[in-house]
């Protein structure tokens, strides 16, 4: 489905929807979407709990994490059962995507808080009251697109992580080479990778694996690493320093 870009006035803010295949602004179609992904939510949840359960947090503090485009909640919940402790900030640009994350974490009650704004603009963060113990994100900062907006994105998360704290983003890699994304294509039996594929002369600015971890070290973050991988999809994270 292609959408055109329109306006939603939400908060005193104009927000726009990208035109695409996803209209996040729609209700309607919020909701047939959520309907439709959640049949995946018993294969992705035990990836979702691995991954909450990476964070290097004091289990016995009081800890506040940011769920980085958060959507529906799932990740969130996962956080939120395995820090007993935890209040989670629940994040997205989209009004009718945390009116359904609300209805489906009803049994956290407050330890959710839900804010809304849109990554694609500089100043996203400046009313999600960090600093946090702990950011995270699934499936999300990917569908930025432009991959100079995932690096700056990446700074300004560095700018709410504490001191000490944590950055996990389970996400999707663009393939380094197209012999990779062929090799990727022939895995999951399909003819043809498809999208955008790096060159020579512009694979320094593509969003794969190796430059999204060299991006995490530019940001300001003293250890990166990439905790799993499974063809495109990844668990990178970044960690603060103490000082």
């Amino acid at each position: 489905m292609t959408n055109e870009a329109r306006d939603e006035r939400e908060g005193g803010i104009t927000r726009t929807a990208p035109p695409g295949e996803h209209d996040w602004l729609s209700e309607a179609y919020v909701r047939q979407w959520v309907a439709s992904d959640t049949t995946r939510d018993s294969e992705r949840r035990p990836k979702l709990r691995r991954a909450a359960s990476l964070l290097p947090c004091d289990r016995s503090r009081d800890l506040r994490i940011l769920d980085l485009g958060g959507g529906y909640g799932e990740f969130a919940a996962q956080v939120l059962e395995e820090f007993s402790n935890s209040t989670v900030v629940l994040h997205d640009f989209s009004a009718p995507m945390i009116a359904v994350a609300r209805e489906r974490l009803t049994r956290f009650d407050e330890r959710v808080d839900y804010r809304l704004s849109d990554l694609r603009h500089p100043g996203w963060s400046a009313d999600l009251g960090g600093p946090f113990d702990a950011v995270v994100s699934a499936i999300a900062i990917h569908n930025l697109g432009e991959p100079s907006r995932i690096r700056d994105v990446y700074h300004e998360v560095y700018t709410i992580v504490a001191p000490g704290g944590a950055f996990l983003n389970l996400d999707y890699i663009l393939p380094s080479s197209p012999l990779l994304a062929e090799f990727y294509a022939r895995a999951l039996g399909i003819g043809d990778w498809g999208g955008a594929r790096p060159t020579v002369e512009s694979e320094a600015a593509q969003a794969t694996l190796e430059n999204q971890l060299r991006w995490l070290r530019e940001a300001g973050f003293a250890e990166v690493d990439c905790l799993w991988k499974e063809l495109y999809e990844v668990l990178i994270c970044g960690l603060r320093a103490e000082h």
